[in-house]
């Protein structure tokens, strides 16, 4: 006999793992309460599982019974089909991660400021530079020329 039965059907979108618990905990000691999926409970529904045998097979025999009435939603449940154990398949890549974080939309926020402040620099540094090493070299050489002419070969001003 498991220990761990499956919510399958009255579940509501709006109660939490700590409301569920409660109303577990009178068929007996409650190890762990996980809310599965809510966008998609009938991929991963609601699990509870509960100390011994005993209390989940009461717990299922009353939820089965149309004795457990959650905001006017009855349960349905069933044992848990497989071991129980594991984490299950991870999720693939085309799943939406629901763990996201304001901290998380934060930091990529950031790191897209900067790859733009970044390129936008990369651009006007360039063309200045461009530009200065240009005048540089017309100036230089114009004035090494000038120079030349002059005969004067001390740098610093005449007056």
């Amino acid at each position: 006999m498991s220990t761990c039965i499956q919510i399958i059907e009255g579940m509501v979108p709006g109660i939490n793992r700590l409301a569920l618990k409660g109303h577990m905990e009178q068929f007996g000691q409650v190890d762990l309460v996980h809310m599965g999926d809510r966008q998609n409970p009938e991929e991963e529904p609601p699990k509870v599982r509960f100390s011994t045998p005993e209390a989940a097979q009461r717990a299922l025999d009353a939820i089965n019974a149309g004795q457990v009435v959650i905001d006017g939603m009855l349960l349905k449940a069933q044992f848990m089909q497989g071991k129980g154990r594991g984490r299950g398949a991870p999720p693939s890549a085309t799943e939406r991660n629901l763990e996201v974080t304001s901290r998380d939309l934060f930091l990529e926020r950031e790191r897209a400021r900067a790859q733009q402040r970044d390129r936008e620099r990369g651009k006007e540094r360039s063309r200045s530079r461009d530009r200065s090493r240009r005048r540089r070299k017309r100036t230089s050489s114009s004035r090494s020329r000038r120079r030349r002419k002059s005969g004067s070969r001390s740098r610093g001003r005449k007056r």
